[in-house]
């Protein structure tokens, strides 16, 4: 028995090193990335007075770079993601709604993780997130980018949502963002789950397990706002609608400090599409709750067949109503697991950590040539 046992302590040990050293490495990317993020976008305001959109194309850039370093914290843990569904690639360059179920931390470092993978992608987003998340070290990256932090809560929503309108119609549309991010629970499974069954077992409506029942206040919102009534119209508002729902393998989401650490086994969290033009999605308040009501009903069947079987249910449809049946079905995806380029990984930290010592010189240098001099 002595044997097994020191095989058992030497894997452990080799665990605990391996997320010592990883999270010194995540502490260290953030301490080279964020502020030479911060650094570039003062250097590049004086474009603002010559082009407001190329000032926000460089910022995107930027930020696009930025989201890769959180990417890769996923990747190199090997905590990959494999698509299904509906292929919806050939909406990268159009207004797009996306809405995600919402389980844990980990869920947007691996929405990072799958949008940094197509290009052009991750610049050309706008996320709709808790305003908790603005006083953390990339909620602030966040907001200089125009994301839009939304207060949950009796007191501030209807407030909030006033907001959120405004917001979009002068951030998300003059900004030219293509992809809008919502996630429609407001708030972690774990955190949502009681007040949802209260609230289910009081208006009679299902006890879910496995997401919360979505609030409709904010797709609402961005509906009456930001969106077409139909996907051919010729301006240039929202035209279709994503519902993505994020399944983690035996119904244990991962979080962000098994990420940073990598002490769980490598796995497969599955990213399930599907799309929707936006003339499908109701507009007045009460179908519109129905429809989305419906949505995360499905999730959760979707989810225990999942969980209970360990094999994603492979004959999931997109449901449209008999008048807009597509011609044509779209095309699904193959259930690839998603490839990252690692060249793009070693230019982009290389940008950063160059960029680091670049500024660090000409802040000394001011420091020196203007401090000192005054002392």
């Amino acid at each position: 028995m002595e044997q097994p046992t020191r095989t058992l302590d030497t894997e452990r040990l080799r665990i605990i090193i391996v997320a010592v050293l990883r999270c010194i490495f995540v502490f260290f990317n953030n301490l080279y990335c964020i502020p030479v993020y911060f650094a570039w976008i003062l250097f590049l305001q004086p474009i603002k007075c010559i082009s407001v959109e190329l000032y926000w194309r460089l910022e995107g850039l930027l930020f696009r770079w930025l989201l890769s370093m959180v990417a890769l914290w996923s990747y190199s843990a090997e905590y990959y993601i494999q698509e299904l569904g509906d292929d919806v690639w050939d909406l990268i360059d159009e207004r797009t709604l996306v809405l995600f179920n919402h389980q844990s931390t980990a869920d947007v470092p691996l929405i990072m993780h799958a949008f940094n993978s197509r290009a052009n992608l991750t610049n050309n987003i706008m996320w709709i997130m808790d305003h908790v998340f603005k006083f953390t070290n990339f909620g602030i990256v966040s907001w200089v980018h125009g994301d839009f932090f939304i207060k949950g809560g009796k007191v501030h929503r209807d407030a909030s949502l006033s907001t959120l309108g405004s917001h979009l119609r002068d951030f998300y549309l003059p900004r030219e963002r293509r992809w809008l991010v919502l996630f429609p629970e407001g708030g972690f499974l774990k955190n949502r789950k009681p007040s949802s069954q209260r609230f289910a077992r009081k208006n009679n409506l299902p006890i879910l397990e496995n997401v919360a029942l979505p609030r409709v206040g904010a797709l609402k919102v961005i509906l009456d706002n930001v969106a077409s009534l139909h996907h051919q119209d010729g301006d240039d508002k929202i035209k279709y609608l994503l519902d993505v729902t994020i399944a983690y393998p035996g119904g244990r989401p991962l979080d962000l400090q098994t990420i940073f650490g990598a002490w769980r086994p490598t796995c497969n969290t599955i990213f399930h599409y599907r799309r929707w033009n936006i003339e499908e999605i109701p507009r007045s308040e009460e179908n519109l709750t129905t429809w989305l009501y419906d949505r995360y009903e499905e999730k959760e069947k979707i989810l225990q067949d999942y969980y209970d079987s360990g094999s994603f249910p492979m004959d999931v449809v997109t449901p449209h109503l008999t008048q807009h049946q597509p011609a044509q079905p779209p095309r699904q995806l193959p259930g690839d697991t998603l490839i990252h380029d690692h060249l793009e990984f070693i230019v982009r930290h290389g940008f950063f950590i160059m960029s680091t010592l670049m500024w660090f010189k000409i802040y000394y240098w001011i420091y020196s040539s203007l401090v000192l001099q005054i002392w």
